[in-house]
């Protein structure tokens, strides 16, 4: 998996020190959460980047991608025209892009400070790679990232993807656009949509989002269509009347990275002695775990313990991926050549809290434990399909054989997803 990262960011010249000049102290928070996001690519050892803004040349259909290389600009629009880039385009992911989406097409034109403001944070945190620059869509963004998602995942290269875009222009009465009660409305529906349920980013009707009058809506839809893990907010302020969102769409993990290795292993009778462990920290930890197995999009095997009942999380998850694999009574034991057809997740267990009332349940937040007598369900959160506690509770019940109209105990618990 070449897509390692995406990203969602605002693009306010204004948080530019060298355009602010002390005015950017005001968003400190969308400063300090841009610096965030670039060490993360930097760390993730990324060397293409696809931006896609708004401000480049925008078209009634299709993807617009900037043709020329290399592509340059600067923020001499801004009072800075010593701030200035000339990036290498990745020719290969733009071939691709030609060659696999029939109605992208060229123009010619310099780099936008939807791009110039990213790249200004990913350089300030020593980043220096080779980007791709598309257009937002104004029609089918989702449709436009799953296509291009693939393709940075089909890419020899590790890839990431930011989407740039700010929220609503109406935040305040003396912002750009003057107030307007739809602008915190739209704001405040996506920003508890990402840290709870993205669906709900999707259902925003079209004349509120006219009203709020914002310009990164079809960025965000085109980056949650690209690729969508444990999606994290940043940060996110409106100090100008302008609404700044930083956040994580998707990121890569080593611990799944892992599980796959384990089943991998397994089904391919290599001796895991020569299995190298990541040194990432929390596999050295004493945790439960679950791992889950997709199969074009659809469930192929989920294993898991309540309890952790190894020596440490790394064991745990090589017990549980090759369990997902082979031992799991719905599904038929996989084979070694379905591995590349599969995608992994693993759920690291948070402690249980006992509650007392389905009340405290949220099945997007808490997956849930029910018990009774000495049968014992588990269903992990935020799964599709499942959107009420009614659902999950139901579902639970019925994986431990507990009959719907008994009374049972009930535990919640948070995870964190890791996926590859």
């Amino acid at each position: 998996m070449s897509l390692v990262y995406v990203g969602f960011v605002p693009h306010p010249p204004i948080v530019v020190p060298e355009i602010g000049r002390g005015e950017e102290k005001a968003s400190e928070a969308t400063i300090e959460a841009f610096r965030r996001l670039a060490k993360e690519v930097v760390k993730m050892e990324v060397k293409t980047i696809l931006i896609v803004s708004p401000h480049a040349p925008l078209a009634d259909g299709g993807l617009v991608y900037l043709e020329g290389n290399p592509l340059s600009g600067s923020f001499v629009r801004f009072g800075a025209g010593e701030v200035q880039f000339k990036k290498e385009v990745n020719k290969e992911i733009l071939e691709a892009i030609k060659e696999d989406i029939s109605d992208s097409f060229p123009v010619k034109a310099e780099l936008d400070h939807g791009v110039l403001v990213p790249l200004y944070f990913l350089r300030e945190a020593g980043w220096e790679g080779k980007i791709v620059v598309l257009s937002m869509p104004t029609k089918k963004p989702e449709d436009y990232g799953r296509k291009v998602g693939q393709i940075l995942s089909d890419s020899s290269e590790r890839c990431a993807l930011i989407a740039s875009g700010d929220l609503s222009h109406r935040l305040k009465k003396d912002g750009p656009y003057g107030f307007h009660p739809a602008g915190p409305k739209v704001d405040n529906i996506i920003v508890k949509a990402l840290k709870k349920d993205t669906t709900l980013v999707r259902g925003i009707p079209h004349d509120l989002l006219e009203e709020a009058a914002q310009c990164g809506y079809n960025s965000l839809l085109f980056a949650l269509g690209a690729r969508e893990g444990s999606v994290k907010v940043f940060s996110y302020e409106g100090p100008f009347g302008v609404g700044y969102l930083v956040a994580e769409i998707y990121r890569s993990s080593p611990i799944a990275g892992f599980a796959r290795e384990c089943l991998t292993y397994y089904l391919t009778a290599q001796p895991f002695d020569k299995l190298i462990i990541p040194g990432e920290p929390l596999l050295k930890e004493k945790k439960s775990c679950f791992v889950t197995l997709k199969k074009d999009g659809n469930l192929r095997g989920c294993i898991g313990t309540v309890q952790p009942v190894r020596e440490n999380l790394a064991l745990e998850i090589k017990h549980n991926a090759i369990s997902a694999g082979t031992q799991d009574p719905r599904f038929w034991p996989l084979q070694a050549d379905e591995l590349s057809l599969i995608s992994i997740t693993v759920d690291v267990l948070g402690d249980m809290e006992k509650i007392s009332g389905t009340e405290e349940l949220d099945p997007k937040r808490y997956g849930v434990v029910v018990r009774h007598g000495g049968k014992v369900g588990l269903l992990l959160p935020h799964l599709d399909g499942v959107d009420t506690v009614e659902e999950q509770l139901q579902i639970a019940k019925q994986k431990a054989g507990i009959f719907p109209e008994e009374e049972v105990e009930l535990w919640k618990f948070e995870v964190d997803r890791y996926f590859e």
